[in-house]
């Protein structure tokens, strides 16, 4: 499996979840765990893809489970991206039409 990490850091208005390297049904799952704890809590979150060179469909499900909550909640969810997030990440985003869905930074 490739290397994968994924952090968080709360700064004072929301949780930043930072996803380095790929990212498929393994971590899926830690990241749903995260989301959900955060966003129960009342937290906005930003999740950084800046540094995610692959993410999967289960990824996708989770982002798209995560902003779901958020909305129902009535919190911040979005994602940051950049000239460093991979090719494949932002393809899978575009192909599927959720660069619409998700409010996307950078």
């Amino acid at each position: 499996m490739a290397s994968s990490e994924i952090t968080v850091t709360l700064d004072s208005d929301r949780a930043l979840v930072v996803l380095r390297g790929e990212h498929e049904a393994y971590t899926a799952h830690k990241l749903g765990r995260q989301l959900e704890a955060l966003l129960d809590e009342g937290v906005p979150v930003a999740v950084d893809l800046r540094e995610a060179t692959f993410i999967d469909s289960t990824v996708v499900g989770v982002l798209l489970a995560g902003k779901r909550h958020a909305d129902e909640l009535e919190l911040e969810f979005l994602l940051l991206m950049g000239d460093s997030t991979g090719w494949p990440v932002r393809r899978l985003l575009e192909i599927t039409g959720l660069d619409g869905t998700f409010e996307i930074v950078g």
